[in-house]
């Protein structure tokens, strides 16, 4: 009853704001003239629609991720731990693994010297406790992968009617990730916002049978991190179980969930907390009990989301007292099942939704009233109110989206280690000769077994090179071309002049106590795409990290990267997945691209000559931000904007967290930005100050929630 309860006390709570909100909506909102131009645009609300627009017909999600799995392909040295051979786990389902498991993580967690990768060939692994990310001296920590051989064929089974899974109030959880230095009252839990790199790929987490207290994974994570193709699953006939992914600690995210299917539980994903976000790229969902997605407070992006259930697919909740602090963006989706009696969606929250069909639901969504919006299927929707501040209208942007790339070298002749061509895993010396020689070697895949390697000058990505596999490797710029303080110009580290579509997969570039007055991470020279995924760019100083050269059209894909410092130059096409460009710089500028993000992260405003505190869209550019966490921290500048809109297309979801002090004064400096979106066209200036939003949504006594922006068409 947990969640009828919520949902009753979310429509007694947000029953006036709501209703308030809507009558505001014809009113006007004051804008704050910027100073030296011409004209001043008014911002405005924008009439919005509570049912679904007119447009071609959804199609819902893209099911055709759900394919049999199949055996990953790894190099005999890539270095991985293997937990049968290194730490004697048997994995045939009798024998009780949990001894042996527990011994690899705390043996392996934060290793630089060895691996940060367990990996767990096929087989069935028994489990009797939670299995928990600890290090030796028993203190929670981070920075593990769990790497399975194969989604289907590698099983983490807890034992039977285990007497420490029956308590479904405090549930235990078959993996518990956890943060290094953990903090906040969930300290004594593993929480904190330290859980970098933690990672659990191609595997199945079973609850197993008779177990009403057990979650399958309990997870924390930060910047990069998350699951990618893995199922979760209660293997109890009445599918009982608390959650398969739950996200209730402080503080998940962000963190990308790829390749995800739950089967069973009260929630297949119950995600809680107001920070910092999580992005979902495929999610199948079938047989929970409660509901398959069920929010509170935090902000959920969700794309391609199938759900086969008599229950409610996603319900949106908030715990604040003042205004809305639950935002779920959901693009894509096939709801089907259902029951006459609820709704596919319930918004307590804010919600912007696009291509949602459903069937045997009373409606596609309902709203804060529990009372339904018309219609079983959905083109776009957003909770409301709309803002502009030169005529745009209800709709976002809804630019063309393309799918990551994925590929998968399964001939290991074709894969080429650079130790096999003197590269240094201990890092002790130069090896960007050696990488370079692999790279040209013909190979379609080169990779660097777990290890530290230093590179003192630029290598060039060329030829047959199809991936770049780090196996969560550091790989460092070194030497004075990068490092010296009198460095007057930004030399590339990997120069991508590709001839083939490439992907960079689990590399932790840099180091962050490092300075790097000479670099220049990454410079784009190719017509062909770029993917980088589960990739860190680490650096103490401000820095840029990318740019594309005139060559450099090729589309860019970013999936689970954290690092701050994008140029994109036009006509070079951008699509970001779960992005975490974080940092007291120029965080993102698209000068006349096409950049879409779905899932953003960012902490910190600029720095002090820029105006835009986290993309800025010039000469005729075009960004469309669908969901995502702005995150302050520290003290604004008051000429600083979120978002600048500079003769360009631009529309955006996201919120934003505020626990500094504000300050009413627009002359001084206080924890968040005092405007939120600066838009220019042809001369004419306008801003969309926080005070104007938080009027209409605020998120929690001082955040704000930005429905939907729209610039000019």
């Amino acid at each position: 009853m947990r969640h009828r309860l919520l949902a009753l006390a979310g429509s007694l709570l947000l029953a006036l704001p709501l209703a308030w909100a809507s009558q505001a909506t014809a009113q006007p909102a004051t804008a704050q003239p910027a100073t030296a131009q011409p004209a001043t645009a008014q911002p405005a609300l924008a009439a919005h629609t509570t049912a679904a627009k007119k447009a071609p017909k959804p199609t819902g999600a893209d099911t055709s991720w759900q394919k049999q799995p199949q055996e990953r392909t790894f190099p005999a040295d890539s270095g991985m731990v293997n937990v049968k051979t290194d730490y004697g786990a048997v994995g045939d389902g009798v024998h009780d693994d949990t001894a042996a498991i527990q011994a690899a993580i705390q043996g392996t967690i934060r290793r630089q010297d060895v691996s940060r990768i367990l990996y767990f060939p096929a087989g069935t692994y028994l489990v009797s406790k939670p299995l928990v990310w600890k290090n030796p001296s028993g203190g929670f920590d981070a920075e593990l992968t769990l790497q399975g051989e194969n989604q289907g064929k590698t099983v983490i089974k807890l034992t039977d009617h285990n007497p420490l899974f029956q308590n479904a109030t405090l549930p235990n959880s078959v993996i518990q990730t956890d943060s290094l230095n953990p903090s906040s009252a969930d300290a004594a839990a593993g929480g904190g916002n330290n859980g970098f790199d933690n990672y659990l790929f191609d595997l199945t987490v079973d609850t197993g049978r008779g177990n009403p207290g057990a979650n399958a994974v309990n997870f924390i994570g930060n910047n990069y991190c998350g699951l990618r193709d893995v199922t979760l699953r209660s293997g109890d006939p009445k599918h009982i179980g608390v959650a398969g992914l739950a996200m209730m600690r402080y503080a998940t995210g962000p963190c990308m969930m790829k390749n995800l299917s739950v089967d069973g539980f009260q929630y297949g994903v119950e995600a809680g907390r107001q920070e910092y976000s999580v992005t979902f790229d495929n999610v199948a969902l079938k047989n929970q009990l409660d509901a398959g997605i069920i929010n509170t407070d935090n902000v959920l992006s969700i794309e391609n989301l199938s759900s086969q259930n008599t229950v409610p697919a996603v319900e949106n909740f908030g715990s604040s007292a003042t205004g809305f602090s639950g935002l779920v963006t959901l693009i894509g989706a096939t709801l089907k099942g259902g029951s006459h009696q609820v709704s596919a969606i319930q918004n307590f929250q804010t919600l912007y939704a696009r291509n949602v069909v459903t069937t045997g639901y009373k409606s596609a969504i309902s709203d804060s009233q529990m009372q339904p919006v018309k219609g079983a299927t959905v083109t776009e929707y957003d909770s409301g109110p709309t803002y502009t501040q030169f005529g745009g209208g209800s709709s976002s942007l809804n630019l063309p989206v393309k799918p990551t790339p994925q590929f998968e070298e399964t001939d290991l002749s074709k894969w080429a280690s650079v130790v096999t061509f003197g590269a240094d895993p201990t890092g002790a010396k130069d090896s960007a000769a050696a990488v370079q020689a692999a790279i040209d070697s013909g190979a379609t895949t080169v990779y660097f077994p777990a290890g530290r390697y230093i590179l003192n000058s630029p290598v060039t990505v060329r030829g047959n090179v199809r991936a770049i596999e780090g196996f969560d490797s550091r790989v460092v710029p070194n030497g004075p071309t990068y490092t010296s303080a009198s460095a007057t110009t930004r030399t590339p580290f990997f120069i991508f002049a590709n001839d083939n579509d490439v992907i960079v997969d689990h590399i932790r570039f840099g180091n962050g106590s490092v300075t790097y007055p000479g670099l220049l991470y990454v410079q784009n020279n190719s017509s062909h795409a770029v993917t980088i995924r589960d990739t860190v760019f680490d650096r103490l100083d401000p820095g840029n990290l990318y740019q594309n050269g005139p060559n450099g059209t090729g589309d860019l894909f970013i999936e689970d990267v954290t690092g701050s410092g994008w140029t994109i130059q036009g006509p070079q096409h951008v699509y970001a997945r779960q992005f975490d460009p974080e940092g007291g710089i120029p965080k993102v500028i698209n000068d006349g691209g096409t950049l879409w993000v779905f899932g953003l992260k960012v902490e910190r405003p600029s720095d002090a000559t820029h105006v835009a505190g986290v993309i800025d869209t010039e000469d005729g550019g075009s960004t469309e931000l669908l969901g995502g966490l702005i995150y302050p921290v520290v003290t604004v500048p008051v000429n600083q904007a979120a978002f600048v809109v500079n003769n360009s297309r631009a529309s955006f979801v996201y919120a934003v967290s505020v626990h500094n002090p504000l300050v009413a004064d627009p002359n001084t400096p206080d924890g968040d930005f005092k405007i939120q979106v600066q838009e220019t066209q042809d001369g004419v200036t306008s801003n969309l100050l926080s005070t104007t939003v938080f009027a209409q949504d605020s998120r929690g006594p001082q955040g704000v929630m930005m429905p939907l922006y729209t610039s000019k068409p």
